[in-house]
């Protein structure tokens, strides 16, 4: 059955619908700020536009995780400089053992002080954040140590390793951390702790020392002790290095981010001001058309007959 409308008024309409859905587009465009909010807005663009949020999201997370391991590096970094503090302390009382004058009774006291600085350190070796032991490597649930209050040492809990790499947003990566088995603990391949290297044994052996009233054995655990510090010291250079990786793995995905909202808004950001300018074009345009139609004649074949 065919259209009982003239051909006027169906141009009319059609007319009337295409400024409308032009009209539409361009309110769109000034309420959301976008000029593609759907595929048939540009799909050429799609493909590309997709692409940019799937990059910009991954960048986002990439970012993040970075912001947090920077964190736990700085809190890492801390805490084995707290620990090098208490090895110089281990090293004072040493010294004092050492002194002339000092008594079995003298060195017995240094020997309970030293015990609790072991215990201290213990302590900085199961350090955690948000519930991750930052020293356990791939075990980091649970601590790698314990100290024994009965025989006055640290207990090993477990031995792990540290696989861990952190995405530094360029495509590469970086290690994260140490396990406290290498930093604390150091041992050779038969699983014997290195003297000048093991922290843990070189305070153990300055409380042994101590306890025992053994000059000798003190002169030889103090020089463990110096021994100690410096390797630590080493791996306190570690987390040093991964604080600049953060920093600058930080600073390119911020780049990154910036690069990739710049090219996502020339694909898919509205003009506003062409945008408000067409909306009033259309409007105009819109308020003419129906004024125009309303003024047509609507005089018919019957409208003359007698």
């Amino acid at each position: 059955m065919g259209s009982i409308l003239r051909p006027s008024a169906l141009q009319f309409l059609d007319t009337v619908d295409r400024i409308q859905s032009m009209l539409s587009k361009a309110q769109t465009e000034v309420s959301s700020g976008l000029a593609v909010t759907n595929a048939s807005d540009a799909p050429d663009q799609v493909s590309e536009i997709l692409q940019l949020h799937a990059n910009i999201a991954q960048n986002t997370a990439i970012q993040t995780n970075l912001k947090a391991e920077q964190g736990k590096a700085q809190t890492a970094d801390q805490g084995l400089q707290s620990a090098g503090n208490l090895l110089n302390q281990i090293a004072t009382l040493a010294s004092e053992g050492l002194a002339l004058g000092a008594t079995a009774a003298t060195r017995q006291s240094l020997g309970q002080q030293a015990s609790s600085i072991l215990q201290q350190v213990v302590s900085v070796a199961n350090t955690s954040v948000d519930g991750q032991y930052l020293f356990s490597g791939d075990k980091d649930q649970t601590p790698s140590y314990q100290y024994d209050a009965t025989t006055g040492a640290a207990t090993r809990l477990q031995v792990t390793t540290a696989t861990r790499q952190v995405q530094d947003g360029s495509g590469g990566s970086f290690a994260a951390g140490l396990t406290a088995n290498r930093i604390f603990d150091a041992r050779d391949a038969s699983d014997t702790p290195i003297d000048g290297q093991n922290v843990f044994k070189a305070i153990s052996d300055v409380v042994s020392a101590l306890n025992g009233n053994s000059t000798s054995a003190l002169q030889t655990a103090l020089a463990n002790v110096s021994g100690a510090s410096s390797y630590l010291n080493q791996q306190q250079t570690f987390y040093g290095t991964v604080e600049n990786n953060v920093t600058a793995a930080l600073s390119t995905t911020s780049n990154l981010s910036v690069s990739l909202q710049q090219d996502l808004s020339n694909r898919e950001d509205a003009n506003q001001a062409q945008s408000i300018l067409e909306m009033q074009q259309y409007t105009t345009s819109l308020q003419a058309a129906l004024a125009a139609e309303a003024k047509m004649p609507r005089t018919t074949l019957f409208d003359l007959l007698p």
